[in-house]
C-alpha cells in the first residue's frame, strides 16, 4: 500500500501511525476523575403544583376520579369495523364454496377417469373380439374351395345406386351366380 502523497489537511489521515503514538490498548483519559460530580440541588417544585413522588405505593385504579373512560368510536370506525367484519365473513364463506368445489370436481374426475378406463377396457376387449372372429372367418375361406364366394364378401353388393351412377346389376349377378354355383365357377377358372 502506497499512501498518497501527504499534504497539511490529509496527511495524518493517510499515513499509518508512528511507534511513538499510545498503543490503542491504553486508556484514554479525558479530565481529572478525582474532580468528583456533585449532584445538583433538588429545587423546590413550583408553587400549584403538588409533589406526586410519595404516591408511587398508591393504586391508580382504586381512585374513582382516575378511572379510564372508554373512548367512543367515530361513526367512520364502527362502519370501517363492520365492514371489515362483512368482508371477513364473505371471504370465510367463498373459501368454502371454493373448497367444496374442489372437492366436488376431484370426485367427478375421479368418476370420469373410472368411466373412461371402464369403457376403454371394453372397447379392448371388443376389439379382440372382433379380430378373432375375423381370423376364424380368414382361416374359414382359405379352407372353403370355392374361390367366388371369398370375393363375394369382399364386394358390396347392397350398394344403392345414386343418380347418374353406373349400372352394376349384371356384374353383381354374376358374381352370386358364381358363388352359388361352383361347378360353373370352375369352368370358368378351368
Amino acid at each position: 500500500f502506497n499512501p498518497p502523497p501527504s499534504d497539511t489537511q490529509t496527511g495524518d489521515f493517510f499515513n499509518p501511525p508512528s511507534d511513538s503514538q499510545p498503543s490503542s490498548d491504553a486508556p484514554i483519559i479525558l479530565g481529572d476523575p478525582s474532580g468528583g460530580y456533585d449532584a445538583p440541588p433538588e429545587a423546590a417544585p413550583p408553587a400549584g403544583v403538588e409533589n406526586v413522588a410519595d404516591d408511587d405505593d398508591a393504586d391508580p385504579a382504586a381512585d374513582p376520579s382516575f378511572a379510564m373512560i372508554p373512548a367512543e368510536q367515530s361513526p367512520m370506525a364502527k362502519w370501517n369495523e363492520q365492514w371489515q367484519q362483512t368482508l371477513l365473513a364473505r371471504k370465510d364463506e367463498e373459501n368454502a364454496t371454493k373448497a367444496s368445489h374442489v372437492e366436488k370436481a376431484r370426485e367427478e374426475i375421479a368418476a370420469f377417469q373410472a368411466e373412461r378406463e371402464k369403457k376403454r377396457e371394453m372397447r379392448m376387449a371388443k376389439n379382440r373380439s372382433d379380430e378373432q372372429d375375423k381370423l376364424e372367418a380368414i382361416e374359414a375361406d382359405l379352407e372353403n374351395d370355392n374361390s367366388w364366394q371369398r370375393v363375394v364378401k369382399m364386394v358390396e353388393l347392397n350398394q344403392d345406386g345414386a343418380s347418374g351412377s353406373v349400372d352394376t346389376g349384371r356384374m353383381k349377378d354374376l358374381l352370386v351366380l358364381l358363388k352359388n354355383e361352383p361347378t360353373r365357377a370352375d369352368v370358368l377358372t378351368a
